[in-house]
């Protein structure tokens, strides 16, 4: 009997090199995801040290204004970064799911092909069955005439 050949081999091939693609995509939004948080924390403790500044100072106008001018641009920037966030969050959500439906269309045909490769299997057993009962057959009917 021919040697098992999996017909949707290359459909297999298409969805696990598509599956791993939508991983790498999935771990680039995580990386992502983690800069932006990292980021997020370095502005919230520059903002922090900036008001654990020694207090007792006098300070100029320009000063004042510098000092607000910093605040106001750096409490913006960490609006901007957590919107950021919050769409990458949201990205990277869809993207797990894509990753989850890609798994299970590999593993559908992963499992469809060791069906079929079992399938394949029993009936060429049985034919190596058939053809071992015909030649003892054959052999019995030779000596019994």
């Amino acid at each position: 009997m021919a040697a098992f050949r999996f017909r949707l081999a290359s459909v297999l091939r298409y969805r696990e090199r598509r599956r791993e693609e939508t991983q790498l995509e999935l771990f680039t939004l995580e990386d992502a995801k983690a800069r932006l948080a990292a980021e997020i924390g370095k502005l919230e403790a520059l903002l922090l040290a900036q008001a654990a500044a020694p207090q007792g100072q006098e300070l100029s106008s320009a000063d004042l204004r510098l000092v607000g001018d910093f605040t106001q641009h750096a409490a913006r920037r960490i609006r901007e970064q957590r919107e950021l966030l919050a769409a990458v969050q949201s990205k990277l959500e869809e993207k797990r799911a894509e990753v989850l439906q890609a798994d299970r269309e590999v593993k559908s045909l992963e499992q469809l092909s060791s069906r079929l490769q079992q399938r394949h299997r029993r009936e060429a057993n049985t034919d190596e069955q058939k053809l071992a009962d015909e030649v003892g057959q054959r052999r019995y009917l030779d000596k019994n005439k």
